[in-house]
């Protein structure tokens, strides 16, 4: 299976450049200001539609078009508000993004928790360039209705801070943005709402998806999960942040998702000392003067940040967290360590080259998934994937789980 290449990328800007309309978003109807009441959805407006033809081209330049196997449908994109809460329990509106495929009876359901992003654009909402909405679309064109929410920090809520890897944020804007989406196909009449919900997601999205089954299933269910589909997850963010801190001269593929990890938590735990206390300079002051704020690319985040963790912490940081001295840290992050093994049906997959989450998170995961006796489970392991290389095979391996490779095959 092909991988995203650095000259694929290019080629891929190239076409959007070339055919800005593709990804390029712009509103195609106004919002519906004669919704039902709903307890959830505020607001939806169909932004634009993907045709299959525009996914078989972003799929090609990007480097796989084994991907067309896949594309069925044209997409419909639409913009949603709705109800949920902050990280302190009081009510806010969030945003996301709910993809409908066209011509097909009976849909599926879906929810995609996404993966890190820095810049706003990115959010499915919002759906500028290479955004979540345009990688995520395919999904949809296999013949699923897909939520996808923004989570906070993004889209209408893109003033606050994103609860990077936070346990009960992402859980919750999840869930309260299916329960919008089922109300959005209510009042279509789309398909049924009692069928299962599916539950995917990469990275961040693993964690969150994983957090969402959790809290699904230890309350009183709102819907059914059918697949929780999960790729290179950091479930256990203790370990992770040891492994990193520990061994800070390896070399990592994302080291600013190490600091807007740390930045986040120090922001929304109020940790007593001052970044300088865990950033060399200039990068203390580069990430308080807005770094992490949702108006700088990837690129560009990257860019503004050294290449190595050594060059990223301050010395007398790794000192103090090796010697046990960073209490607050470690006890922020252990209460958003997720251990949970759940009831649903899991696919988890993950590359063993692995340099931002490392592979134990999924090993340690199969582990306790067989200490409870769990056996509706596979667990696969991509051999030489790295971080970004593993996202392609959880997504064909994720398809597959659904059924949707032998569907499309079966009726060309």
């Amino acid at each position: 299976m092909s991988s995203m290449s650095f000259t694929s990328r290019l080629r891929l800007l190239l076409i959007l450049f070339i055919t800005p309309a593709l990804f390029i978003s712009c509103d195609t109807s106004s919002s519906n200001d004669d919704l039902p009441e709903n307890d959830f959805l505020v607001s939806d407006n169909l932004k634009r539609t993907i045709t299959q033809q525009q996914l078989e081209t972003f799929w090609f330049f990007a480097g796989v078009p084994e991907a067309e196997e896949f594309i069925t449908y044209d997409v419909d994109v639409h913009t949603v508000v709705y109800n949920t809460r902050d990280l302190d329990g009081n009510p806010i509106q969030a945003s996301g993004a709910i993809l409908v495929p066209q011509g097909i009876e009976n849909p599926g359901l879906l929810s995609v928790q996404h993966a890190t992003i820095f810049s706003n654009d990115e959010a499915p909402s919002v759906d500028i360039g290479i955004s979540v909405t345009a990688r995520k679309a395919i999904f949809a064109s296999a013949g699923y209705i897909t939520f996808l929410p923004d989570y906070l920090g993004y889209g209408v809520t893109e003033e606050l801070l994103h609860p990077y890897q936070v346990e009960s944020s992402l859980a919750e804007t999840s869930k309260d943005m299916i329960l919008a989406g089922l109300e959005f196909i209510q009042n279509r009449n789309l398909t049924s709402t009692e069928q299962p919900v599916n539950l995917i997601g990469y990275s961040e999205g693993a964690y969150a998806s994983l957090a969402l089954a959790r809290l699904i299933e230890e309350s009183a269910p709102v819907v059914d999960i059918g697949l929780l589909s999960m790729g290179a997850p950091i479930f256990d963010i203790s370990a992770t942040m040891d492994d990193i801190i520990q061994n800070p001269e390896v070399t990592r593929e994302c080291v600013p998702c190490y600091a807007y990890f740390l930045y986040t938590y120090h922001q929304l735990y109020d940790f007593s000392r001052p970044l300088s206390d865990y950033f060399q300079s200039p990068y203390d002051q580069v990430i308080a003067d807005g770094l992490f704020n949702g108006e700088q690319t990837s690129q560009e985040v990257s860019s503004s940040l050294p290449e190595s963790v050594s060059d990223l912490f301050t010395a007398a940081f790794i000192q103090r967290y090796n010697d046990g001295e960073e209490t607050e840290l470690e006890q922020a992050v252990a209460e958003n360590d997720l251990f949970y093994i759940p009831g649903a049906r899991v696919l988890l997959v993950h590359g063993d080259s692995d340099t931002v989450a490392p592979l134990f998170n999924s090993s340690d995961f199969e582990q306790r998934a067989l200490d409870a006796g769990k056996t509706n489970y596979t667990f696969i392991v991509e051999e030489g994937a790295n971080h970004t290389e593993g996202f392609i095979p959880w997504g064909f391996e994720t398809l597959d789980a659904l059924g949707v490779r032998s569907s499309v095959l079966a009726n060309r």
